[in-house]
């Protein structure tokens, strides 16, 4: 394809506003960048407006490492030919996708959004493609993985140019399928725009991203935004379960396959129930039985979306069943920390829902439970009080403090959660990450499991603008007690 800004006009030509050009279709476009320092020659330079830094600030310096052309949303002093358009992040969208030849096209790409459980059910989905010899990819939070390889991403949803340049390396590679997490916050800033889905999934809808998205409601809206793009022959998958459904249902394009899972309504395409050892899954007059690789409520429903999403390329029941019982959960989701005695377990969970599922299940299987509680600094405020709430009620014993607070001061994150405090109190606060867990350490040899909240698989403390090393699973082993005091309480493993 040649690669003339002339044809990259016509893809934005609903957007652009007005143009300084000179022969465009003698101006060879050789790369994208968003990013001054990511200009090589003959590249194209989109100034993006972000949180902290303006593109439009940054031309000279794009300039001298070698632009050709600009993509802009106001007036700018250049002498080389400019597009102005009204959203520079629509435009870096579908710039990508038409530089990288519309990959979304090409495979069939699944996106997956919810509040809780984009990680483990892209992960599912992912893992049960690769059981069956399907050629699959993945792209989410844990990073980008296909073709035995992993590229690691600051986002849950990455920017397009990275989506559209893995998509393509993913036709090359002979992947069909690509499970995508997509975030409200990529929806929103468009990075996923240009993209055209398969299928895509709504899991659930809790408060989180408030300070981001101002309301339940206009998240929900947001959320809504990812079923507009599913192709005419495409699917959804909704959890029936959760009432913001019927919304995410309403933004589905007529023409697109719709289909429904639950724990609860019978009448679902995809029904499951678990009875003591056993999980039951029935479709479409189908019926298995398997014995499941887990037992949380909420990963079983995580697992029959991912088995909805990989069935409705073509695969069977019959097939897809055998493959189940081998499926794992991904980095940091109820993840056990190995080699200490005590049972211990790190979770991602940093929403009150999420926090309230973990908890449940863990209060309902042991006795004594320690639970070690943070929030991330520059994140939500009005979820922290709602999230020590729901430990305190739980009849949990827990400590407070803070995870990645960037730029907030950790007092502030504390003064929240402490607002939760209805039922018992904390049994130590720490503003640092570090103290927290020497104290959780300590104190799990008297308690039958204990989980820390917050970081999950993340092994790095974001302070004041410094990336600092955080490996959580190692300080519990380095301060973790050697050898139990006589009388301390008895533990349960599983």
């Amino acid at each position: 394809m040649l690669n003339t800004l002339q044809h990259f006009m016509a893809r934005l030509s609903q957007i652009v506003t007005w143009t300084y050009l000179e022969r465009s279709n003698e101006t060879f476009i050789e790369g994208i960048a968003f990013s001054s320092k990511k200009i090589k020659k003959n590249y194209l330079f989109v100034c993006i407006t972000g949180h902290r830094h303006d593109g439009h600030n940054f031309i000279d310096e794009a300039i001298a490492n070698g632009a050709i052309a600009i993509v802009a949303e106001r007036p700018i002093d250049a002498p080389i030919p400019v597009i102005y358009c009204r959203d520079t992040k629509i435009a870096l969208a579908e710039l990508a996708a038409t530089f990288y030849d519309e990959p979304s096209k090409r495979l069939r790409v699944h996106g997956v959004t919810g509040t809780n459980g984009k990680t483990t059910t892209t992960s599912l989905a992912y893992q049960l493609f690769t059981a069956l010899g399907m050629k699959a990819g993945w792209v989410g939070t844990l990073g980008i993985q296909y073709a035995g390889q992993t590229f690691t991403t600051p986002n849950t949803t990455p920017d397009p140019l990275t989506v559209n340049r893995h998509l393509n390396e993913m036709v090359k590679a002979g992947i069909t399928d690509c499970v995508i997490e997509v975030s409200s916050q990529a929806i929103a800033e468009s990075r996923i725009t240009g993209l055209s889905f398969q299928s895509a999934s709504f899991l659930n809808l809790t408060q989180d991203h408030l300070d981001y998205h101002g309301s339940i409601e206009s998240y929900a809206e947001t959320k809504a935004r990812l079923f507009q793009q599913v192709k005419t022959n495409g699917h959804v998958f909704f959890n029936r379960d959760d009432p913001f459904h019927v919304q995410m249902d309403s933004a589905t394009p007529g023409d697109v396959k719709r289909s429904y899972y639950s724990r609860h309504d019978a009448s679902a395409d995809l029904f499951r129930q678990l009875d003591r050892d056993r999980l039951s899954i029935s479709t479409k007059g189908q019926f298995i039985a398997v014995i499941p690789p887990f037992k949380e409520t909420y990963n079983l429903d995580n697992l029959l979306c991912a088995l909805g999403i990989v069935l409705a390329t073509g695969v069977s029941l019959e097939n897809a069943a055998p493959h189940l019982a081998s499926l794992r959960l991904p980095s940091g989701r109820l993840e056990r920390i190995e080699g200490i005695a005590s049972l211990a377990y790190v979770d991602y969970g940093h929403t009150p829902d999420a926090i309230q599922k973990v908890v449940t299940v863990l209060t309902e299987r042991h006795t004594r439970v320690l639970v070690l509680l943070s929030a991330a600094g520059e994140r939500d405020r009005s979820k922290r009080s709602g999230m020590t709430e729901i430990v305190s009620q739980s009849g949990a014993d827990y400590i407070l403090s803070v995870h990645d607070p960037r730029g907030e001061a950790p007092q502030q994150i504390l003064d929240d959660l402490a607002l939760g405090q209805s039922a018992l109190p904390p049994l130590s606060v720490h503003p640092t990450r570090h103290d927290a867990i020497r104290a959780f350490a300590e104190q799990l040899p008297n308690y039958d499991c204990g989980v820390i909240f917050g970081k999950g698989h993340d092994r790095i403390e974001r302070i004041d603008g410094e990336l600092i090393p955080c490996d959580e699973p190692a300080l519990i082993h380095r301060f973790y007690p050697n050898e139990r005091e006589p009388g301390d309480a008895s533990r349960t493993e599983g």
